[in-house]
């Protein structure tokens, strides 16, 4: 398996890598970091991880003219791809499809050859985060027979090319929370390669639970746009959390009733509209609380909370322990 990523305004590879399709837990995890200093570009970097069966590439770029990236994958693979910034035109040169890609959407794709030309803006920020997997990794965290993907395991053993899901799906805040966890790993080899394949597996739960919950019915008083409302409502509570708007705010904001957006939030989210800013806060918070020259006053002020006795209790009663516990 063969990962290269070109641009067309530099004469150098942003990547290149050649990567065993057998998993191999005895590899070592190779790290990489490349960064791109041309008239053409603002700003590039991208971090690479890559050991037997697995290639991770963590891509930031601005560029201060249009630009495109050639992207390859040469040999079966099975890729866990997140676009969180930047609206890109993507041309699958494979199968002659062109697809505008916007921002914060993930898939699961197979290929046995992958080949795209994407097409970015001057001026704006680009970031995109993918887990390339061998078959032979992919099917060693979730089984070939697996309920959990029946029809697209059947494409992947036919070398058919393929997604788990026909659109992409969103990226929810878990999801954001463990590839936060990914690029942020501080922990040395062999740790740091148990760690990352923990939380690939931990990406692949959310996107299979993700897409279960997919083909499910929604509630039968959704309509029309109502999930797209929905999912904007949840993108300004990930945005604001510390100090959100209220329901009547929010139902403003996103044109959509009370009675609707707490019942379709609780459909599409599987929280509640303040059960999910709690969630959202108390991921913070643990995020912080790991930052050993931070406090747990100044914590829970971060977090929205007016004391630290309010986010001291709503901590306990969230994770069952203290935030103390932590900063012991």
């Amino acid at each position: 398996m063969q990962v290269t990523s070109q641009l067309d305004v530099v004469d150098t590879w942003t990547c290149f890598e050649e990567i065993h399709s057998r998993y191999d837990p005895t590899v070592p995890l190779l790290e990489k970091e490349v960064k791109l200093e041309d008239a053409a570009i603002q700003y590039l970097r991208s971090s690479q991880l890559s050991a037997g069966g697995l290639f991770i590439i963590d891509t930031e770029m601005v560029f201060n003219e249009p630009a495109q990236d050639m992207f390859e994958v040469s040999g079966e693979s099975i890729t866990l791809a997140f676009y969180l910034t930047g609206h890109t035109t993507a041309s699958d040169l494979h199968l002659e499809q062109h697809t505008l890609q916007r921002p914060n959407l993930q898939h699961i794709s197979y290929t046995s050859h992958f080949k795209s030309e994407i097409s970015m803006h001057a001026g704006t920020p680009y970031h995109y985060f993918l887990i390339v997997l061998s078959k032979d990794f992919y099917f060693r965290l979730v089984h070939q027979q697996s309920p959990l993907h029946e029809e697209f395991a059947a494409r992947v053993l036919q070398g058919s090319h393929s997604r788990l899901s026909s659109e992409p799906m969103e990226i929810t805040a878990e999801m954001k929370w463990v590839i936060h966890d990914i690029r942020n790993c501080q922990r040395s080899a062999p740790l740091k390669r148990l760690y990352i394949e923990a939380k690939i597996a931990e990406l692949l739960v959310l996107q299979l639970e993700q897409w279960q919950q997919k083909l499910q019915p929604r509630h039968n008083m959704l309509r029309g746009d109502d999930e797209e409302r929905i999912a904007a409502a949840r993108a300004i509570l990930e945005n604001s959390f510390a100090n959100p708007p209220t329901i009547q705010e929010l139902a403003r904001l996103v044109y959509l009733n009370e009675h609707k957006l707490k019942q379709g939030f609780k459909a599409c989210c599987n929280h509640t509209v303040h059960g999910y800013v709690v969630w959202l806060r108390m991921q913070k918070a643990r995020q912080l609380l790991k930052q050993p020259q931070r406090n747990i006053g100044d914590i829970a002020f971060e977090v929205g909370y007016k004391n630290s006795a309010h986010f001291t209790a709503a901590f306990k009663k969230h994770f069952g322990f203290l935030p103390s516990d932590i900063k012991a």
